[in-house]
């Protein structure tokens, strides 16, 4: 009697579904003769990302792991970018809004340059922890440091923000800006405060990149910086998840 129950109660949940379907008409169709193109598309792209991923694990000799996580880690094309600049700039100082599997790859580029320190502003103390326990087991302490930085509020244009506290951050002319953090979801405009709080702090001829450039919040902040510092130069590239590169040239204020 139950396994009846259960068929029937199958069946109109089936019979419901397929109604919901048929009301959906057209759009419906669509939607089913798009899902192998979609699904093939779908492939494509992970795939990519996969083999990305895997080549700069060999690229930068990490065989011991990576510490991936698909819902906090940057994605490889986003990550091929900023490994490719570090290792042919070869900047001397690098700071990271938020930590992670950026850390430990700046870091190990820094390990091959011969030179240079990434200093990573983190406010999660569990996320802090985690990458200062990658660092370790790669040896790499001496070129990463991961620094706890809780968001305070701050009032930049006449708006609220809560972005990283800097007390701890070293006073030095920083090279290279990797913009992967506060999360979107904190306040709107989430990483707009990074360029104001550490523009003088930026090197002429620094490079900025920050990621998750395709959202809406970050294009709308992206015209804000640019609009508050013209002496900045814009780059967009096409990533899974976007990614603007800022270059600063502060000859171009002087000029114009």
């Amino acid at each position: 009697m139950l396994f009846q129950a259960a068929v029937i109660v199958l069946l109109l949940l089936i019979a419901a579904l397929l109604l919901v379907q048929l009301r959906r008409g057209r759009q419906h169709d669509q939607a089913i003769a798009d899902l192998p193109g979609n699904i093939e598309a779908g492939t494509r792209r992970l795939f990519a990302q996969i083999e990305a991923y895997l080549s700069l694990r060999d690229r930068l000799g990490l065989r011991q792991g990576l510490p991936y996580s698909h819902n906090w880690s940057a994605a490889a094309d986003f990550l091929k970018l900023i490994v490719e600049h570090a290792l042919v700039a070869k900047p001397a100082t690098i700071v990271e809004c938020s930590s992670g599997l950026t850390t430990l790859m700046l870091a190990r580029c820094c390990e091959m340059n011969g030179r240079g320190e990434v200093f990573s502003l983190e406010n999660g103390a569990e996320y802090a922890a985690g990458t200062r326990a990658e660092i370790a087991r790669y040896g790499l302490e001496d070129r990463a440091t991961v620094i706890d930085a809780p968001l305070t509020s701050r009032t930049l244009a006449g708006q609220e923000y809560r972005w990283y506290a800097l007390d701890d951050l070293p006073d030095r002319s920083i090279d290279m800006l990797v913009i992967d953090g506060p999360p979107g979801f904190i306040q709107r405009h989430s990483r707009y405060p990074a360029l104001p709080l550490l523009f003088d702090r930026l090197a002429d001829g620094g490079v900025v990149y920050l990621d998750d450039a395709a959202r809406p919040d970050e294009r709308e902040l992206v015209a804000m910086w640019l609009a508050q510092f013209p002496a900045f130069e814009h780059e967009y590239v096409g990533t899974e998840r976007g990614c603007s590169i800022l270059r600063l040239r502060r000859n171009r204020t002087r000029a114009a």
